[in-house]
């Protein structure tokens, strides 16, 4: 994957995309028309700064989601999608019970729960069909494995809204074989991220562990703004599983830690490629399913 180079960050199609995130948490909030003005404008201007700066694009909107929670009182302005999230993550994921009890394939349900993603708008009934036959473009599963011995610590960083229903599948099969599992959220709201009050809010914090909500509120995760109880929870895991396009974003592009080759942590990145770009630095084509293992540096 060293053929990545920071001058392909951000791609040409992200500008389309970010626009489109920024009018869809404006359209969430409850505001007159001035002040919707002048948030689209101050969001307007954090994204151009950091297309110009070569920014990934997961930090770029994160900056424009603090922007926007400072303006409001920290409204969250996909609350109601979330809720919409939930129920569909309950109906999916019923349909896959009786899942094979193995690392491979409650890992590939993983990657799958990922397209339980409200700004992904393609079709997702082929991939229920697929369940854990779920193509992967870029298969590392084997290597992940490997680091899970007994007593071994495994931290799942959470990603979207009703994604635990399929993550929760993979936590029984790692407290299974006698892992330590913690799984972890965002601490306030950030787009459709899980965040702790969501899960306490839906009764869904079950079934995955140790659930922490220390995961600062931005989407994805950058290890400098991390607090230090997350950092040393990171800091003691044999296997990090990262979910989502906005990890890999934070994570294998925007600190480098793909084209080096190596991370902080054995890291597992799982997630469905849903756009061109993304697919492109994955090296795999747009919709296929990521097991992107990265050994620690």
């Amino acid at each position: 994957m060293s053929n990545i180079k920071p001058e392909q960050i951000p791609g040409e199609e992200c500008t389309a995309c970010l626009e489109r995130l920024g009018e869809q948490a404006l359209a969430g909030l409850m505001l007159d028309p001035a002040d919707l003005a002048e948030l689209r404008r101050g969001i307007e201007r954090i994204t151009r700064r950091g297309l110009a700066q070569g920014e990934a694009p997961a930090f770029i909107a994160s900056e424009f989601f603090a922007y926007v929670r400072e303006r409001t009182d920290g409204a969250d302005p996909f609350a109601a999608k979330k809720a919409v999230d939930f129920a569909a993550a309950r109906q999916a994921s019923s349909r896959l019970e009786g899942a094979p009890d193995t690392f491979a394939a409650r890992a590939r349900l993983a990657v799958l729960g990922n397209a339980l993603d409200h700004f992904f708008l393609a079709d997702t009934s082929r991939l229920w069909e697929q369940g854990v036959g779920l193509e992967l473009g870029r298969d590392d599963l084997a290597l992940a494995e490997a680091r899970l011995t007994p007593g071994a610590r495994v931290v799942i960083l959470a990603d979207n809204c009703g994604e635990q229903a399929f993550d929760r599948m993979l936590a029984q099969h790692l407290l299974g074989r006698g892992c330590e599992v913690h799984y972890v959220v965002k601490a306030g709201p950030v787009q459709n991220d899980l965040s702790l009050a969501d899960l306490n809010a839906a009764n869904e914090n079950f079934g995955l562990g140790q659930v922490h909500g220390t995961a600062p509120a931005a989407v994805g995760l950058d290890p400098e703004a991390a607090p230090e109880e997350l950092r040393e929870l990171l800091a003691g895991a044999a296997l990090v599983v990262a979910k989502g396009m906005g990890h890999f974003e934070t994570l294998g592009l925007g600190r480098g830690m793909l084209e080096a080759g190596r991370a902080p942590w054995p890291l597992l990145m799982l997630f469905l490629a849903k756009c061109e770009g993304v697919a492109r630095w994955a090296g795999v084509q747009k919709g296929q399913g990521v097991a992107l293992y990265l050994p620690c540096a």
